[in-house]
Order: C-alpha cells, then structure tokens, then sequence
C-alpha cells in the first residue's frame, strides 16, 4: 500500500547523507605505515646511497618480511584465549586477512587445521627472491 496522492514529502523527514571522511580508513592507515617502515629499512639498509634497484629489493625484502611476521604472530595468537576487540589484534588482522582470507578459500581445512598460514609465510619467503632473480636477470 503507497501514500496516498494527497501526501507532501515537505513533512517527511529527510536523510542528511553522511559526508565522507577524507582521511584513509584504519586498514589503510596499517598498510601505508608498513609501507613506510619497509621503505625507510630499506633505505637505511644501503646506507642512504641512492641505489633504486637495491632500494626496491630491500623495500620488497623487508616488506614479506614484515608480514611474514605479522601473520606469524595472528596465527600464534589463534592457539591463546586474547581479547579480539584489542588494537593490536585488529591491526594485525587487518594487515593479514587481505592475504589469508584468499588462501583460506583455496585451501580445505584439514581436521579443523589451518594451514594458510604456513602456505602464506612460505609464499612471502619466496617472493624476495623471484624478485632478486628476475633482476639479475634483466640488468
């Protein structure tokens, strides 16, 4: 059943729509800072001498590393009883599921074993150096 053909929208309440915010969203906030630690290891890493080939594999180096650690440190946090409403649970999961949530849909569960994890720090291990590789190879 409608409104009936009397019925003004001046007296209904309009929505005011919601501005969006300019800042980055909290995923996107612990993506740049791992970026940006990467970046500056890397840099520091060469001792600031401005070499972009070397910058690039620290960069990538110490990025796989990084969340190599991170998805180290989710999968050790699943065997304890932690609070999932903590920071740095949510940052860690943040920074994680974009990259086991694929592994997860590929992968069956063996006897309620997870073992994304695994697959995701060998596959972060091995990216380096593919890239170390395609480099020597190309220059």
């Amino acid at each position: 059943m409608g409104r009936p053909w009397w019925y003004d929208s001046y007296w209904e309440k309009k929505e005011r729509r919601q501005r969006r915010s300019r800042w980055p969203s909290r995923k996107s906030w612990a993506w740049l800072v791992l970026v940006g630690l990467s970046l500056a290891l890397s840099v520091a890493g060469t001792g600031f001498q401005p070499a972009l080939i070397a910058w690039l594999l620290g960069f990538i180096s110490y990025f796989c590393r990084i969340l190599a650690f991170a998805i180290f440190l989710r999968a050790l946090l699943s065997w304890f009883r932690v609070g999932y409403y903590s920071w740095p649970v949510i940052i860690l999961n943040d920074l994680t599921y974009p990259i086991l949530s694929p592994l997860r849909r590929i992968m069956p569960s063996l006897g309620g074993l997870d073992f994304s994890p695994l697959v995701a720090i060998m596959v972060l291990y091995l990216i380096p150096s593919l890239f170390r590789w395609l480099v020597l190879l190309f220059v």
